[in-house]
């Protein structure tokens, strides 16, 4: 299982799925649809990506389903008046590029009763990139890149209690890495200073939960609530100074356990039109302290401990589906995404905002093929300051306030392909 979930990992190591500045470790949808409807969709989720969304909703699937497809992320995150100590304010940018994540999934029912399925995806993700040259980007002495990510496959299994009730469950299976790189500041060492240290971490195997229940009060009204476990994760890995091994690390950081619960109403005579709200609640304060063991190879621990002060968050999302005719339908959806991280622990190895995501989709049926695709565009609103408050930043730079503008967007565009036998 392990060398599987290594194999699979690779097919995502592209990227992760979520920039940052623009979104934390989250997922900006898993599939097409769901993107499209801001993720608003756990009370009439896809079977296929149902694992994830609301495991009972397994029973939807009417006949063997398969569904594959990517998305995609470009970011643009700006830096202003990066000022060091009362410097002069530099402006940058990041330099990550395009993100590329895919996912797939499959579902069946196996009787009147009992449905089955798999999924499998990137329940968090981020990267971000920087220039690592100092003069370009005085940024890079706290970070100039860092990634985090979890791939898990999620086999599932649904039961009708009655016509109106379904509940499901799966276990997600998974694999994490991360890693954070910077130039080093401290010029009380000559042996390192100005010199890059990368560490990269990885977390082999780990498991976490999904369960989920849908009532379908009405042929018009739907409601959902699904749990998805914390995921304790075991991180091991190597710290380099400019290519060469000094230590092994270690870290201890769990993914945090999310509620999401949705209501759904399908309006119009032919009940075309289906409306649906969703709010999810992340319990971001499980990591309220990053503790990080560096074990040199001359046998000296250091401890790296940071408080991160995180806190709890609940994202509201409104998602729309028009079913225009048998091969035409139709998205939309909103979302509105508070961020996690407070100023007093904001760095570029964690960066985040508060942000509105907009989403537009359209799905194309063909017989047994659907095309789905989707667009979303986030933004923060307004920009995000800091002046000296981050102890995170501060201490990158022997403690000197640190102060900035930041802002930022992020496109992101998928696709998804659904095979129905």
């Amino acid at each position: 299982m392990k060398q599987a979930l290594s194999i699979l990992t690779a097919l995502f190591t592209l990227s992760s799925v979520t920039p940052a500045w623009s979104g934390m470790v989250d997922t900006y949808g898993i599939g097409a649809r769901a993107t499209s409807m801001g993720g608003a969709v756990s009370a009439s989720p896809s079977p296929v990506f149902a694992p994830y969304y609301n495991p009972a909703g397994l029973s939807l699937a009417e006949t063997p389903t398969v569904a594959a497809g990517v998305l995609t992320t470009t970011p643009d995150i700006e830096i202003g008046d990066y000022s060091v100590g009362g410097s002069p304010g530099v402006d940058f940018s990041d330099t990550t590029g395009t993100l590329i994540v895919p996912h797939a999934g499959f579902a069946m029912p196996i009787n009147d009763k009992l449905s089955a399925g798999m999924s499998l995806y990137a329940p968090w993700g981020m990267h971000v990139e920087w220039d690592k040259d100092p003069a370009k980007n005085p940024g890079a002495y706290n970070n100039y890149e860092a990634y985090y990510q979890r791939v898990a496959i999620t086999p599932a299994l649904s039961y009708k209690v009655s016509n109106k009730l379904s509940v499901g469950a799966g276990i997600s299976l998974g694999r994490s890495e991360t890693g954070a790189d910077f130039i080093n500041a401290d010029f009380r060492d000559p042996s390192v200073f100005n010199k890059p240290f990368e560490a990269e971490l990885t977390d082999d195997f780990n498991v976490s939960f999904n369960i989920g229940t849908l009532y379908q009060a009405t042929d018009r009204l739907s409601m959902g609530l699904t749990y998805r476990s914390r995921t304790q994760a075991d991180f091991e890995g190597d710290l380099k100074v400019a290519g060469t091994k000094v230590a092994d690390v270690t870290l201890n950081y769990d993914h945090p356990e999310q509620i999401q619960g949705g209501v759904a109403y399908r309006f119009g005579a032919s009940k075309n039109l289906l409306v649906e709200a969703d709010a999810v609640w992340t319990r971001w304060g499980i990591n309220d302290t990053q503790s990080q063991y560096v074990h040199y190879l001359n046998g000296v621990t250091e401890p790296m401990i940071i408080k991160r002060n995180w806190e709890d968050t609940t994202k509201y999302s409104l998602g729309m589906e028009w079913t225009v005719n048998p091969t035409v339908t139709l998205r939309g959806g909103y979302t509105w995404d508070p961020t996690p991280v407070p100023d007093n622990s904001l760095d570029f190895i964690w960066p985040d905002g508060d942000k509105h995501t907009l989403a537009l989709g359209a799905g194309f049926t063909f017989g047994a093929f659907t095309i789905d695709i989707a667009a979303s565009y986030a933004n923060i609103p307004g920009q995000r300051h800091i002046d000296g408050e981050s102890d995170a930043l501060n201490g990158s730079y022997g403690g000197a306030p640190v102060s900035l503008v930041a802002d930022g967007t992020v496109l992101n565009i998928g696709s998804t392909i659904t095979y129905m036998f």
